[in-house]
Order: structure tokens, then sequence, then C-alpha cells
């Protein structure tokens, strides 16, 4: 029977007056019918949600509870499981129940899931218990996501099994299937985002770049700012793309690539950058089963080791050794210091001479006062006995005023050029000399004379003299030379203390002014000699040969005196030698920069041949020599026609490849932070155990 108002509906209006909206009018009806569905839906849906709240974790409780439960029924008491008790507890509540198939699967699904995350979370209050018990929580509690993952994959995959007819046994390898994708899918999904990221995040301009690798080169101590700009380029380009990514990256790893790009020539491979002792073992043991094999795509490791070899004399080389030598530096070193004494000795006997060529320069000097003070400081010192009979004499002729020579005496003066005679003695007998007691008894009496007052003598008159005009004007200009005379004759005097200060200041000065041979003097005081000597040296003498040669030692104990062409770079005798010269006397004659690429290359050849602790390198080479001619064998069997071609030579070949220098030089991966792996079977304890649990229910 048709409504009263029929005719005034918008739909049946329009068709009857053929309106433009006619077609549109039951397509938006459709429509807003499906609106209010999904509308009245929802409380339905909530209601579902809270019944798989309630029964996904009583059915995986049931793992722990059924053992008992199945016990009491085996002694005649009745009892219900867990999960009919939620069951139970659901439907008197009114919470609906799930229709249809979608409903039933997706039920599953929401079982399992809040099941194993119900478990999750009692395992994740139980890691803080001691002992193995809390171990073992903690293990279970780990990565929730991908437990999660896998319970939604396996309840799906079971349950869609279920309603397509499937037996007992197809859903149960359905739900191992799903549970297995499920696991994976997390990880899927983070490399699918990685991915998308990468098309989409703009470039990043360089200056963003260099503070993103200062960071994390900061993280393994090492200032970005200070490497040389070629190799903040070099990082750069290989870092941009992971850092775009949002990949995290191992600052270690980072460094030793900054190391190796500051190494002219050395090419890293990711097992050396890494320090990975699984990849080191491959790549080692591939180098040797190469290098034994004929087939050229094998021996790309071995050419490589080879080729850093040559790289690392190269770059030391190229760092000063081979213009170094030890004779010819310490020659030039002693040399030097030789010249600068014999320059300041004839500065003293100038500025002598020049005293003694003054007005009143032939005034003669009180003498007594300065031989007693020379006489005293050797007394005290009870050297007396080993100052060298030439300058005993010496200082005897002056103390005496007189010498007797062919039956008569002559008077010996004492004035400027005595006491410049006198140093000059002193100066000889100490280079002359090895004997540390003389030496020492000379540099007594040198610093006596050094402190002793010198004043000269004038005549002494009664107070009753007459004298002349002219007599007075003579004695007032004598008694105005003096002064200036003593003045000149002083400042001799320091020069020459000076001068005496600087040849006993160190023991490279004394050394090279008492004969030290050229061939040792490096070695003894700058590589084996302590800092204040190697500053000395650096101080008195040309610091460019004495760096050179240094290098070229550290170039001799790497290669243990061999030739470039034969000598093999040891890692182990050049960083030894680099440590036990030290930094500080190294920063002597090297600029910071000319230092750190030294250790740089002392880092680089120690990550070339490193085999750390875990790693199983074949070092015996009878492996590898067995491999390699099995290799050599094997790709023969093309000889046997298309059947030895396809089943042997041409899978030979693809593992040849996926194995070969080309993998190893990719070192992108090897730069990565290694994160944390759940083992993939882990995943499968909270669902598997939330599975086993709904199994075990009657």
């Amino acid at each position: 029977m048709a409504g009263a108002f029929d005719d005034l509906l918008p739909d049946k209006a329009e068709k009857q007056q053929g309106g433009a909206f006619s077609d549109l009018v039951p397509a938006s009806v459709s429509t807003g019918k499906s609106i209010n569905r999904g509308l009245s839906d929802i409380p339905r849906q909530i209601g579902l949600t809270a019944r798989y709240a309630m029964e996904g974790p009583a059915q995986a409780a049931q793992i722990f509870t059924e053992p008992v439960a199945g016990l009491m029924r085996a002694g005649g008491i009745k009892t219900k499981s867990l999960g009919e008790m939620a069951t139970g507890l659901a439907n008197m509540i009114g919470l609906p129940s799930p229709e249809g198939a979608n409903e039933r699967v997706i039920g599953d699904a929401a079982r399992l899931v809040a099941g194993a995350g119900g478990l999750g979370a009692a395992a994740g209050a139980g890691s803080a218990l001691s002992g193995m018990t809390g171990k073992v929580m903690a293990g279970l509690a780990a990565n929730p996501m991908q437990q999660i993952s896998s319970a939604a994959g396996a309840g799906l995959a079971g349950g869609a099994s279920r309603e397509a007819g499937g037996n007992g046994l197809l859903q149960a390898a359905a739900s191992l299937v799903g549970g297995v994708g499920g696991g994976l899918a997390p990880g899927l999904a983070a490399g699918v985002l990685n991915a998308g990221k990468r098309l989409v995040t703009p470039a990043s301009t360089p200056q963003q770049l260099d503070m993103q690798i200062s960071a994390v080169l900061g993280k393994a101590g090492t200032d970005y700012s200070k490497l040389p700009v070629q190799v903040q380029s070099s990082l750069r380009t290989e870092l941009r793309d992971s850092l775009q990514a949002g990949r995290e990256l191992d600052p270690e790893a980072v460094r030793r690539l900054a190391d190796f790009r500051m190494v002219s020539g050395a090419t890293p491979t990711r097992g050396m950058v890494s320090q990975d002792p699984v990849q080191i073992t491959r790549e080692m043991n591939l180098a040797k089963m190469g290098a034994n094999s004929a087939d050229n795509q094998l021996q790309g490791m071995a050419r490589i080791q080879n080729q850093n070899n040559r790289a690392l004399i190269g770059n030391i080389n190229e760092s000063g050794a081979q213009r170094g030598d030890l004779f010819q530096a310490g020659e030039g070193s002693i040399s030097a210091i030789v010249g600068r004494d014999a320059e300041r000795g004839a500065k003293v006997s100038g500025m002598y001479n020049a005293a003694r060529d003054m007005p009143g320069g032939n005034v003669p000097l009180d003498r007594t006062p300065f031989v007693n003070g020379i006489y005293d400081s050797l007394a005290r010192e009870n050297k007396m006995a080993f100052l060298p009979e030439s300058v005993s004499n010496m200082i005897d002729t002056i103390s005496k005023g007189s010498v007797r020579a062919n039956g008569q005496d002559f008077a010996v003066p004492f004035d400027a050029k005595a006491l410049d005679n006198l140093m000059t003695t002193i100066s000889t007998a100490q280079r002359g000399t090895q004997d540390g007691n003389v030496k020492a008894a000379l540099t007594i009496a040198r610093k006596a004379i050094d402190a002793a007052q010198v004043s000269p003598i004038k005549a002494q008159f009664g107070g009753n003299q007459v004298v002349t005009e002219g007599g007075a004007n003579f004695l007032k200009n004598a008694d105005a030379e003096a002064p200036a005379f003593m003045g000149a004759l002083n400042e001799a005097r320091a020069a020459a203390a000076s001068r005496f200060n600087w040849r006993e200041s160190s023991r490279p000065v004394e050394a090279a002014l008492d004969g030290a041979q050229p061939d040792n003097f490096v070695k003894r005081f700058v590589i084996g000699g302590s800092l204040a000597d190697a500053r000395a040296v650096a101080e008195n003498a040309p610091s460019a040969g004495v760096k050179d040669a240094i290098v070229s030692h550290l170039k001799d104990k790497a290669l243990n005196g061999n030739s470039d062409e034969i000598g093999k770079f040891s890692q182990a005798a050049f960083n030894k030698e680099l440590f036990n010269i030290g930094d500080k006397k190294l920063g002597v004659f090297f600029s910071p920069e000319e230092l750190q690429q030294l250790k740089a290359l002392g880092r680089v050849s120690s990550y070339m041949t490193n085999q750390p602790v875990g790693s199983a390198v074949n070092n015996s080479n009878s492996g590898a020599l067995v491999l390699g001619r099995g290799l050599d064998m094997l790709a023969g069997a093309s000889k046997f026609g298309p059947l030895g071609r396809s089943l042997i030579s041409d899978p030979l070949n693809e593992w040849k490849l996926s194995i070969g220098a080309r993998q190893a030089q990719n070192i992108t991966p090897g730069l990565l932070a290694q994160q944390p792996r759940q083992p993939l079977l882990d995943s499968f304890l909270l669902p598997g155990m939330a599975v086993g649990g709904g199994l075990l229910a009657p």
C-alpha cells in the first residue's frame, strides 16, 4: 500500500518530473544508508574489541592453567577453562559475538594479539626479577612490536584457512607461515619507510652534512674540523646517502674511514672499517684462497692487500723518509752547534779586544781577589786536584805576576787580554776532555771567574804631594777612562759567561762540542733522548733534516731494513716506535697536521692487518691452497658441455662475484651501527604460547 507522502519523496518527484538530478538521488540515499550503518556499527565493534581483550589473554594464560585444570578434571572435578570463563563473562555482560567469516578471522587475530600482548606485559614485569628467571622474562618481553605483528599474522592466516575449509594441519601450517610473515613485517616496513624518506628528503647542504659528520666523529673523539679539507670532502660524498636516509652510523667505523682518506692510495674494505671479525675472516681467507687460484676474479683481495702495502710505503716516503738520513742529520746538527759556538767565541774575543784597545785598556787589574776566588771555589768542592796543569799553571802565573824562564823573572800583566786568554784556555781544556771530574773542576773555575769582581789598580799617594796642572789633568782623564773600560770589559765577561752557560745548557750541545759522532747523534738525543734533549737539538740545529731522519728511522723499523720493492710494512713495529718516541718529542719537529698524518698512517696499517678476537683467519695457508686449486678444477667443468656449465661453472662464477673484492669494497654496510637483532625464532615465542594456550582447552 503506498504511503500518504510517497508523492512528496525527492526521488519520486524528480523522476516524475524528469529533473536534472534524478539519477543522483538513489546514489545519495545509498551512501547515506552506508554512513548510517557504519555509525550504528561503531558500538558493536567496540563491544567485539572488549570481548577479544577478555578472551585473548584468558586463552593465552591457559598454557599455565590447563595442565592443572586437566589434572582436576581427570580426578572428577569439573572445571571450566579460563577461555570459557572469559567467554561466559562476555556473554553475561552482553558483549556482541563475531558474525560472518570476516569478523571471525579478525577475532582470531585480535585474540592472539591480545594474548601475546598480555604475556609480554607479564614478562616485562617479571624481567625485574633476579637470576635466570629475570633474564628469561626479559628475553620474552624483547621486541614487542615484532611479537605482536607475528601474532596478528598467525591469527589472520590460521583463521582464513579455517574459513576456507582447511583442516587442522592446514590451519597450523597457515598460522606458521602467517606468523613468520608477520614477524618480518616491521623490518620490511622500516626499509620501505627509509627508502621513501630518501626519495622525499631534500638534499642536505655541505654545511648540514658537516654538522652531522662532526657529531658522529665527536662520539669517537675525533675533531672533524681538524681534518684536511680533502678528507672532509671525501666523507661528505661517502656519507651523504646514509645520513639523509637517517641511518645510524658507527662513529668508530667513520673515524677509521677518515684515517683511510688521509693515506693517499689506500683502499679500505668493509672488514677494515668495521673491524667485524666475521667480515675480516672472509676477506683474509678470500685473499689467500684467491692468491692460490688461477682465477683473476678471486685475486682482487690479494691485489688490494699488495697495493695497500705499497700505499703505506709511498706515504711514508712522501712524509720525508726518502730524504731522511740519520748520518747527514747528525752531521748537520753537530756542524750547526759547533758553528754557533765559534760565532759566539769570536764575538766574545772581539769584545775583549775592543775593551783592551780602549783608553785605559792596559790598566792592570787587581789579581789577588780574582785568583783567591778561583782557589776558594775549587777547594770548597774538593776539585783542586782535577784542574788541568795548563790551566793551573796559568792561574799561578797570574797570581805571582811573574814567570821565571831562562834563569830570569819576567813580569806578567793581568789585564783584559790576560783575562781573555785565561777564558780561552779553560774553554779549550773543556772541549778536550771526557773526564767528568776534570770537566767539573773547569766549570767551577769558570763560574768563579764569572762571579769575581774585577777592578783596576790605581796608584796610591800620600796627602801632601804637589801636582802640576798638567799632571792633574792627566789624572782626571785617567779617572774618566777607567769606568768606560770597565764597562766594556764587564760586557765582554757577560758575553763569555752567556756563551759558556749555553755550552753547558744541554747534553746535545755539550756532546756536539766534545766531538760526538754524527752517525748516532739523532738517535741518541732525539729518538732515544729526553724531551729536553729534543728541544735543544731543534733550537740549535736545522730541524728539517732531523724531521726527515725521524721518518726515515720509522720506515726502517716498519720495513725491518728491507728495500721498498720487497719490504712488508709492519704496523706493529711502526706503531711501537711511534709510541716510543712519543707525541711530545715528535711535536717538537712536526706540525700538528704532519703528526696527525703519521699517526693516521699507523692506525690504517693496523686496520689492514688486524685480526680481532673472534676471527678465524687461516694463517697457515694450507686450507687456502686446497680451496684455490679446487676452485680451479671446478671452473673447468664447462669443458664437459652445457650441463657442466649450467650446473657448476655458471653458479660458481656468480658465487665468486658475490664474495669477491667488489663486495668487500662496498664499505657502506661496514659504516652502519650494528643494531641489536632479536633472533627471528624469539619473535614467535609469545604468539606460540598464545596459540598453545588456546589449543590446550578441552
